[in-house]
């Protein structure tokens, strides 16, 4: 894929010098600070899934009595409370 990017001329010429002297070019080093910032931001996603799995199985389960069974009509309609914590 093909974009075009508005970065200032001093910048532009300051990064590929740089690149240049760490035997890169300004083109690979874009491309892996994009590819950097995309696994950052990829470990922070699984990490804010694995908290959430975490706080998910820190609540307690709450079961329904024996021979409990749904009714649209009836339960539907009641205001449901979930207690959180002790």
């Amino acid at each position: 894929m093909s974009i075009t990017l508005s970065i200032p001329p001093a910048i532009v010429q300051e990064v590929r010098e740089w690149a240049e002297a760490n035997g890169t070019s300004l083109n690979q080093y874009v491309r892996d600070c994009l590819e950097a910032k995309c696994a950052e931001i990829h470990d922070a996603q699984k990490r804010r899934a694995l908290e959430f799995k975490s706080f998910m199985e820190s609540l307690p389960v709450v079961r329904a009595p024996k021979g409990w069974k749904f009714d649209r009509e009836r339960d539907g309609h009641r205001e449901i409370k979930i207690r959180v914590g002790s």
